[in-house]
C-alpha cells in the first residue's frame, strides 16, 4: 500500500485533506493565478475511477495518519469498482499495467489492488494519469469543480481530475475519502511590460518591451471549421494607450517579436474594430514549439503634444487565453516641469522684456527646444513640428515650462530691454527624478546654477542695469596687452641695432 502512496505523492495537484464527515473536492489556485476582472474561472472535471474506503483509527474519525498518506496495517484503504462501472473496460484492457482488477468472491464488485513494483516513480503516476485521460469512457460520470468556487460534493473514491475543455496533458489524480482541497499548479499565462526609461520629452519615441509566458501544459490552438475549439483558443495580448501616446501606422507595422533571441513571426496584429478600447491586439496561436517559452515583443509610440501634466501616461497590457485574463501591466511614463521668474532689478515695470531659449547644449542654438504657449503662464514643449524656441518673458512674470524629461538644460538669455545687461552665461537647470518617486506618483527635484531658486522650486533670473566693465573681458584690457607687446618688440630691435653700430 505504501507503494501506492508514492503515486499520490507524485500528483500534479497538491492534495491537502481536512477532517469532515462527507467527501468533497475544492480547488484553489497558487500564486501564479492572477484572476483579473472579467476572467472566466477555470473549471475542472472530476471522474471517479475507483470507489475508496478506509477504517478509522481507534474507532475515531481521525485523519492524522491519512494526512501523511502513511497507512499502516491498522488503517487500510481499499479500492473497488462496481460491476457496471464504465471504467471497467479501460482497467481490464491489456494496456493497463498499473492495477490488478479481480471479481470479489461474492460477485458484488471488483477488487482493485496495485501491481507489485508498479508505483515506484513519479513517471508511473504520470503515465497512469495519461492512460486514464486517453481512455475516458463516453458514459463516465463527472463532477465539475470551479477554481475558487464552492466545494463539490462527491463519493469517496480515487479520482482523475482534468481541466474542462482543455486537455492539457498534466496528470491529476487524487484519493478523496473526506474533504479534499486541491491546489492548482501553474498553468496560466503571465505577462510583463517595461520601458527603457520612465520620463520623456513631449515628442519623444517611447519604446516598450512586452512579454508573455506560455506554460508547457497549455492546450494547443485548434479550430473546428467555424472557429476555435472550446479551450483551444490563441493567446491574445491587449494593449491600451492613454490619448497622450500616439502609435503611428508605421510604428504599428513595425511591431516585432523574438523567442529565445530568434525572430518570431507566428502572430497577427489588429488596430481597428476591436470594440474594447484597445489601441491594438496581438493574436498568437499556441503551437508545440511555443510551450514553455517566453515571447518578447517590441513596439513604440510617440508622446504627443497634449502630454502637459506630471501625472503620467499609461500603456496597459494584459493577456487572455480561453477566458482567463492576466492582471493589467500598467507601464507609466511621464514628463516633468520647472518654473522661472524674470526680475529687472530695481524696477517694477511689466513693459520690460527679455527673451530666452532652453537648450540641451549650452552653446548650440540648434538644440533649442520649441514650446507652445498655453494659458496662465504655462508653456508646453511641442512635438518639434510646431512651436517656437523663443520664450518671451516680462518683468515680474513667472513661466512654467512643462513636458520635459529628467536631465540637464540650459536657459540662455538672447535679448533684454535697453539699459539692462544680458546674462554673462546660461542658467544651468537640472531636473532629477526623486528617489521616492513611483510610477503612480512621480516626483522630481529642480536645481540650478547661475540663478536663485526658491523653496517652491521657482528659479529667479535677474537682469541688472549699467555698463559692462573691461574686467568682464572687454577690449579695455586686451588693448593694453597689444600695445605693451609692440613696445617690448620695438625696444629689443633698437637695443640690437645700437650694439651692432658699436661693433
Amino acid at each position: 500500500m505504501k507503494k501506492l502512496i508514492s503515486l499520490v505523492l507524485a500528483l500534479a495537484l497538491v492534495l491537502a485533506v481536512a477532517v469532515a464527515s462527507a467527501a468533497s473536492i475544492t480547488i484553489t489556485h497558487d500564486a501564479s493565478y492572477e484572476g483579473a476582472t472579467g476572467t472566466t474561472a477555470r473549471v475542472y472535471e472530476a471522474y471517479k475511477v475507483f470507489d475508496a474506503s478506509y477504517d478509522t483509527l481507534a474507532g475515531e474519525n481521525s485523519q492524522a495518519a491519512k494526512d501523511t498518506f502513511d497507512y499502516g496495517t491498522d488503517v487500510p484503504v481499499s479500492y473497488s469498482m462496481a460491476t457496471d462501472s464504465p471504467w471497467l473496460s479501460a482497467m481490464q484492457a491489456p494496456g493497463q499495467t498499473w492495477f490488478d482488477v479481480a471479481l470479489a468472491a461474492d460477485g458484488s464488485k471488483y477488487i482493485v489492488t496495485p501491481k507489485t513494483s508498479a508505483y515506484t516513480t513519479s513517471a508511473h503516476a504520470q503515465a497512469f494519469g495519461a492512460y486514464l485521460e486517453a481512455n475516458i469512457p463516453s458514459t463516465a460520470a463527472k463532477t465539475e469543480v470551479t477554481v475558487d468556487g464552492s466545494a463539490a460534493t462527491v463519493d469517496k473514491g480515487y479520482y482523475l481530475i482534468i481541466a474542462k475543455d482543455s486537455k492539457d496533458g498534466v496528470t491529476r489524480l487524487a484519493v478523496v475519502t473526506t474533504d479534499a482541497t486541491l491546489v492548482e499548479k501553474n498553468t496560466y499565462i503571465t505577462t510583463g511590460k517595461t520601458t527603457s526609461q520612465t520620463s520623456y520629452n513631449v515628442g519623444d519615441t517611447v519604446t516598450y518591451t512586452a512579454t508573455v509566458f506560455i506554460p508547457s501544459d497549455t492546450a494547443l490552438t485548434e479550430t473546428d471549421g467555424t472557429g476555435y475549439k472550446a479551450g483551444h483558443g490563441p493567446v491574445i495580448l491587449h494593449d491600451k494607450m492613454d490619448s497622450q501616446l500616439t502609435m503611428s501606422s508605421a510604428q504599428f507595422e513595425a511591431i516585432s517579436a523574438t523567442v529565445d533571441n530568434d525572430e518570431f513571426t507566428g502572430f497577427t496584429t489588429a488596430n481597428s474594430g476591436l470594440g474594447d478600447e484597445c489601441t491594438f491586439e496581438i493574436t498568437i496561436p499556441v503551437t508545440s514549439t511555443l510551450l514553455g517559452k517566453t515571447i518578447t515583443f517590441t513596439y513604440s509610440a510617440t508622446l504627443n503634444d497634449t502630454a502637459a501634466d506630471d501625472t503620467g501616461y499609461v500603456n496597459e497590457l494584459f493577456g487572455e487565453l480561453n477566458g482567463y485574463k492576466t492582471n493589467p501591466d500598467d507601464q507609466r511614463v511621464y514628463t516633468f516641469d520647472f518654473s522661472f521668474l524674470k526680475d529687472f532689478v530695481g524696477v517694477d515695470d511689466e513693459s520690460l522684456t527679455a527673451t530666452f531659449e532652453l537648450r540641451t547644449t549650452a552653446n548650440d542654438a540648434s538644440t533649442a527646444i520649441k514650446f507652445n504657449a498655453l494659458a496662465s503662464g504655462k508653456q508646453e514643449k511641442s512635438d518639434d513640428e510646431t512651436g517656437d524656441a523663443t520664450i518671451t518673458i516680462h518683468d515680474g512674470e513667472t513661466i512654467n515650462l512643462v513636458g520635459l524629461k529628467a536631465g540637464i538644460y540650459y536657459l540662455v538669455e538672447k535679448t533684454t530691454s535697453a539699459g539692462y545687461n544680458l546674462l554673462d552665461g546660461p542658467v544651468t537647470v537640472t531636473i532629477t527624478e526623486a528617489s521616492d518617486s513611483t510610477p503612480e506618483h512621480p516626483k522630481h527635484t529642480v536645481t540650478c546654477e547661475g540663478g536663485n531658486i526658491s523653496d517652491e522650486g521657482v528659479i529667479t533670473v535677474n537682469n541688472n542695469s549699467g555698463t559692462v566693465l573691461p574686467s568682464t573681458g572687454g577690449i579695455g584690457t586686451t588693448i593694453f596687452y597689444i600695445v605693451g607687446g609692440i613696445l617690448l618688440v620695438g625696444a629689443a630691435i633698437v637695443l640690437v641695432a645700437r650694439r651692432k653700430a658699436q661693433d
